[in-house]
């Protein structure tokens, strides 16, 4: 219930702020009689509760912890704070009418006959203390927080308050200037030998520019020099308005402003070392076991070491996952000893940001279950000629959740791995690595050109084509018996699908060459419906002497009477 709270402002004396039994308001119900008396001989074991200030003259002289009867503990310090004002402003007032009475359970504090406060078990164990030492306590503050209030009205203490005003002033004043001409010397000399350095810095390890240097620089020196001034401010309101009665609520309360969050950020690190400590641990042994990680899945991918069903070019994607994994999992462990991890704003900061993940990431979700897709099934390994969808290209990175392919006109397309989900993958080089991937491609010759000659030359041409493996054999398949043409098939095995259309290239070059060494046309014809006196379109070794065509004649006569040209 009693939170001692000591303040130094400006030149000001310390004030001591201590929790005592809050002044009961008129009427306020007494502690049950039934209380144990024994307790008030001997320390209650503390508890840690919130507490209200009761001020005077803007100074907290004791702090209300626990509500009493039907009265809260806001009721109670707002109360108290009226019957201190009143103390204070009594003229006949005498710190010797300060007495206590001890009852079944219960410490008053009287002032004269008047019960002006209790001290029950509860106060006590606030403060860790007896309820006798705690309600001397309490007297003995609120005496000192009364005599400093009638010190502060003496003429004296005015002529002070004007003089120390005076000189604040001065000093304030003096601050701003010198503030001012150091602003404007740093200023000149931002693009002087004095920071190059910092420019170099920048310019190193931030890709900065030396005139963006020099405005970061502007802008750095800008605010601490309004840091200055505010704190400056602040010195000299506490100062300067501290001395007089009227203004001295306001500048403390500004000061409390400033020195309340601090002292709570303070006092909670504080509470939370051990907290911390714990998680520091956590941390560094997360640490070195992902660092043990890296190596490992590193010595896999460089091929040291082989771990089953996990390839050399999946081994630091597959590390990344464990990563996630482990780092998801030290989170939930640390996050309990964060300080604030209790509290509803944290709770809901912490749905908040998981409404937003799952939000913008389900694109992602189905991206990362493609690439586990891909690394646990094997669809394809870097350097790999896949087609993915309407992407043909060799494989050049691949990750959790995108690929990217450098097709045949040297292009890079990303992939985003959901593809693989929702769409047939052909790998060319599972096959080649093991017999080969067929190369293919079509000539349409005419029916004239024996079928056994056209195989051979289409052969030949393929094995004289580089990358074209001996064994298996190139082979030929006749695919279409067309209205004036046949079409046959080159097929043969290259193990370096990523050569494909250089491949592809040289074997028709081949094709082009052996046809022609050998005579025949590569082409496609077509007959009209005349047919009279056209040799027969097969293979002259399977002609028979019925099949020769009958011949026709053309007479062309001449007309005398056309004029000669």
């Amino acid at each position: 219930m009693i939170d001692r709270n000591r303040r130094t402002v400006g030149l000001l004396p310390a004030i001591a702020a201590a929790a005592w039994a809050v002044f009961a308001p008129a009427g306020a119900q007494s502690p049950p009689a039934d209380a144990p008396a024994a307790a008030a001989a001997s320390p209650a074991p503390r508890v840690v509760a919130p507490a209200v200030p009761v001020r005077l003259d803007g100074e907290t002289v004791f702090s209300v912890r626990a509500p009493l009867g039907p009265f809260t503990v806001e009721e109670r310090a707002a109360a108290a704070e009226v019957r201190l004002r009143r103390l204070a402003d009594d003229p006949f007032y005498s710190a010797e009418l300060f007495t206590v009475q001890e009852a079944e359970g219960v410490t008053r504090i009287l002032y004269g006959e008047t019960v002006v406060g209790h001290v029950t078990e509860q106060d006590a164990a606030g403060e860790g203390a007896t309820r006798e030492a705690l309600a001397a306590t309490a007297i003995a503050h609120v005496k000192q927080a009364i005599a400093d209030y009638h010190a502060r009205r003496q003429p004296a203490a005015k002529h002070r308050g004007w003089a120390v005003l005076g000189i604040a002033t001065v000093a304030f004043a003096g601050f701003l200037a010198l503030v001012g001409w150091a602003h404007r010397r740093v200023l000149a000399r931002v693009d002087q030998f004095e920071t190059r350095g910092t420019q170099r810095f920048l310019q190193k390890y931030l890709s900065v520019t030396a005139g963006r240097v020099a405005a970061i620089e502007r802008r750095a020196i800008g605010f601490l020099r309004l840091a200055a001034i505010a704190v400056a401010a602040l010195i000299f309101l506490q100062v300067a308005f501290t001395f007089f009665p009227l203004t001295r609520g306001y500048a403390l309360t500004v000061l409390a402003y400033v020195t309340d969050p601090i002292t709570s950020l303070w006092r909670g690190f504080l509470s939370s070392i051990s907290d911390l400590f714990a998680a520091g641990v956590l941390i560094v042994l997360v640490y070195y076991f992902l660092k043990g990680l890296r190596w490992l899945f590193t010595e896999v991918a460089a091929g040291k070491v082989s771990l089953p069903g996990i390839a050399r070019e999946w081994a630091l994607p597959m590390y990344k996952l464990v990563r996630i994994v482990v780092i998801a999992l030290a989170v939930v462990m640390v996050f309990p000893y964060i300080p604030g991890s209790g509290t509803q704003a944290f709770k809901g900061l912490s749905l908040f940001a998981g409404a937003l993940f799952t939000l913008g990431a389900t694109g992602t979700i189905g991206n990362f279950i493609g690439g586990l897709v891909a690394m646990f099934v094997g669809a394809f390994r870097i350097g790999d000629w896949v087609k993915i969808g309407e992407v043909t290209g060799e494989v050049m990175e691949t990750t959790l959740v995108l690929t990217r392919i450098r097709t045949q006109k040297n292009e890079i397309v990303t992939v985003p791995n959901s593809s693989i989900l929702s769409t047939q993958v052909v790998n060319y080089s599972v096959r080649a690595r093991e017999d080969g991937v067929i190369l293919h491609t079509s000539v349409t010759i005419g029916y004239d050109a024996p079928w056994r000659t056209v195989h051979r030359l289409l052969i030949d041409a393929a094995l004289r084509t580089p990358r074209i493996e001996k064994t298996p054999a190139p082979f030929v398949l006749q695919t279409a018996l067309n209205d004036f043409f046949i079409t046959y098939e080159i097929n043969a095995y290259t193990r370096v699908p990523v050569l494909s259309i250089e491949t592809y290239g040289e074997l028709h070059q081949n094709i082009q060459d052996a046809f022609n060494e050998e005579g025949v046309e590569i082409m496609s014809p077509h007959f009209a419906a005349v047919r009279d006196g056209n040799t027969i379109a097969i293979p002259e070794a399977s002609r028979k002497p019925e099949d020769h065509p009958r011949r026709f004649e053309v007479r062309v006569e001449r007309d005398e009477r056309a004029p000669e040209r």
